[in-house]
């Protein structure tokens, strides 16, 4: 697999390319005649294939839901713990403890968030008194743990999903190897082609990832 391609960006890498090969196909046939009708006809079918492969990989609406909770649920313990660090702050008390627990959060590491929430919510424990006085709600240890099994249950789903989709992947990296292989043929030859022109660009691995990536930003709202 090229390092810059992730394996579900395969499909959408050759989409890119097509176009482009479809456009310049004379041109390209025309320095490497053993890209003819031929080949071009089998990069389309294994195209369409993995693409064929990857709908059934798509998630339904009910599994894009499982998604959006636990990260919305992640997001609402890291504001709650905005104002933790700040009684922790007040109190004199090492913030250091929570803002783990907050870049793990931030960085989307739920399993790290899971354990660090168990320590954080001790300290808690630990230093109830000083706390409150500042302003922390008295049961906010019980939040924590109201944070952890949900978390724990929402990442839970979320992973046996993933792992389903890695299952039928792994079972048919042939045919992603396979369109790869193709892909890698279609770009070496075009930029061998298109050398120092604007086209180049259109089979340049870096330039053709920047721009799926960007329209798929783009689909997808501008949401990470």
């Amino acid at each position: 697999m090229n390092a810059n391609v992730k394996i579900e960006e395969v499909a959408p890498y050759g989409d890119f390319l097509l176009t482009s090969y479809t456009r310049d196909f004379d041109v390209i046939k025309a320095k490497f005649p053993k890209m003819d009708n031929a080949f071009k006809e089998g990069f389309v079918a294994k195209l369409d294939f993995v693409k064929e492969l990857e709908s059934s990989l798509v998630l339904t609406e009910s599994q894009k839901a499982v998604t959006e909770s636990l990260y919305a649920e992640a997001k609402r313990l890291n504001t709650d713990l905005n104002f933790l660090s700040a009684y922790f702050a007040d109190a004199s008390l090492n913030t250091a403890i929570v803002t783990g627990l907050k870049n793990d959060l931030l960085n989307r590491n739920i399993e790290g968030a899971i354990l660090k929430i168990e320590s954080v919510k001790q300290f808690v424990v630990n230093n109830q008194d000083a706390l409150v006085a500042q302003g922390m709600d008295a049961n906010f240890a019980d939040v924590l743990t109201d944070y952890k099994v949900s978390l724990t249950q929402k990442n839970n789903e979320q992973n046996e999903l993933f792992n389903n989709r890695k299952q039928l992947t792994d079972a048919n990296q042939m045919h992603y190897d396979e369109l790869l292989k193709m892909i890698k043929k279609i770009v070496r030859n075009g930029k061998l082609v298109f050398k120092g022109s604007v086209t180049q660009d259109e089979y340049t691995t870096g330039k053709i990832v920047q721009r799926m990536r960007a329209a798929k930003k783009k689909a997808e709202g501008g949401v990470n």
